[in-house]
């Protein structure tokens, strides 16, 4: 009996010895398990990480946590009326840096009035180190040094760089600071970047060439003392392709497709009238990524027109375009390149930027595929804005733009659109 209840203990201590080994290897949820000391480390830097997150959301935007005012599209003058004047104005090279003391905001502006850096000197900048940026936003695009301090670049998009600084003498970030370059090259390049136009057509008679190149030379030496009429973009390896008189039913639609085959913008300056004609082209441009702005309501020479009838013709053609795309321009070309002091102070006032042209592919005279290629690729330099047209007997058009985006490819010449290539705003 005695030897009896030994095997069926050592029976019984088996059995449980298996089952408790069993159970041992049996995995517990990642949830129920005690936190790692990375994992616990992670939750008590989650809040700075979230602190840059927020940083580089608004810096996306042109903006600062501190300020409402963007880089991309704020001027000086919005500023002023909501905060008044500035602590303190300092001239940094071709710009100017106003301070407001108790927004810890400092402000770069233009000559314009336009502002192109935002910058934060918030005080709880101070406990973020380089290692924890690194470790939250990844590697910079760029690490500069100067005036013993570092400069750690992160390029967010073709507009906005984030830059974080940090004096060699401190462990932090002194302050931050969200970057426009296009905005800052641009204003700073136009006094000394002025394009003559080009373009030639054999269909042109002697009186109208000179009458062409008169206007030419006057429309580039106005240009030159309008702080928002544009004749060509800054001296950068980039240029606009741009089309008038739309949009028709055929030729417009074409040139659509075509650009978005190419993954190219192009910039659409839409008559009023014939966006209400035509809605759903007008539309079509704007979803596939293009640029719709303003070419006047009735396509009249506004030079010819009163005050009232000028800002009637800008008014009336960019309520037609909010109707159809959400959205009034902010850019407007005059009908034929005329304009005066008039006409830009009227746009100025109306929120418009002017944009002319420096390439006239003159498709609308010499109608012929290989000599509007010729006009452009002859002729392209930096910051070039093209002209061209997309109304119903542009056809030849049509043929020659995707040899022109083809032949400018090859040069390694971006195709940009015009709030990138100016940096000014597109819509109101």
């Amino acid at each position: 009996m005695t030897k009896l209840k030994v095997i069926l203990f050592v029976l019984l201590f088996s059995f449980t010895t298996m089952i408790t080994a069993c159970v041992s290897e049996k995995k517990v949820p990642n949830d129920k398990l005690p936190p790692k000391k990375s994992e616990l480390h992670q939750k008590e830097i989650n809040p700075l990480f979230k602190k840059l997150a927020e940083i580089k959301g608004k810096a996306e935007d042109g903006m600062v946590l501190e300020s409402p005012f963007s880089a991309n599209e704020s001027t000086m003058k919005q500023v002023k009326l909501e905060w008044g004047e500035p602590d303190k104005v300092d001239q940094a090279g071709s710009g100017y840096y106003a301070t407001y003391n108790k927004k810890n905001v400092a402000l770069g502006y233009t000559e314009a009035g336009e502002i192109f850096d935002v910058r934060s000197y918030a005080t709880d900048l101070n406990q973020i180190t380089y290692k924890q940026i690194e470790k939250a936003l990844g590697q910079p695009t760029e690490t500069r040094e100067s005036n013993n301090e570092a400069i750690y670049v992160y390029k967010l998009n073709e507009k906005i760089e984030l830059k974080f600084i940090i004096p060699n003498a401190q462990k932090g970030v002194d302050h931050i600071s969200v970057f426009n370059p296009v905005r800052a090259i641009t204003k700073s390049a136009r006094n000394d970047y002025f394009l003559d136009i080009k373009g030639s057509s054999n269909q042109l008679s002697a009186k109208a060439w000179n009458s062409m190149q008169n206007w030419r030379k006057q429309i580039v030496l106005f240009s030159k003392g309008q702080e928002n009429v544009y004749v060509n973009g800054p001296n950068q390896r980039k240029v606009a392709l741009t089309f008038d008189d739309g949009p028709d039913g055929t030729v417009t639609t074409a040139i659509i497709d075509i650009l978005d085959e190419y993954k190219v913008k192009g910039n659409f300056f839409f008559i009023g009238s014939k966006v209400m004609a035509h809605p759903e082209v007008a539309k079509n441009a704007y979803n596939k990524g293009n640029l719709v702005l303003s070419h006047s309501y009735n396509h009249v020479e506004l030079t010819k027109l009163g005050k009232t009838a000028v800002k009637k013709e800008i008014d009336q053609a960019g309520k037609a375009i909010k109707s159809v795309i959400g959205k009034e321009p902010a850019i407007l070309r005059p009908p034929y390149g005329d304009a005066n002091e008039q006409t830009a102070a009227i746009s100025r006032e109306e929120g418009y930027s002017l944009v002319l042209w420096s390439i006239d592919t003159l498709d609308w005279s010499q109608k012929d595929a290989n000599n509007i290629v010729k006009n452009v690729i002859e002729n392209v330099r930096n910051g070039d804005i093209i002209l061209m047209h997309s109304d119903s007997d542009k056809t030849e058009t049509q043929k020659a733009l995707p040899l022109i985006i083809e032949a400018l490819q090859e040069k390694n010449i971006e195709i940009v659109d015009l709030e990138t290539l100016l940096g000014v705003k597109a819509y109101k």
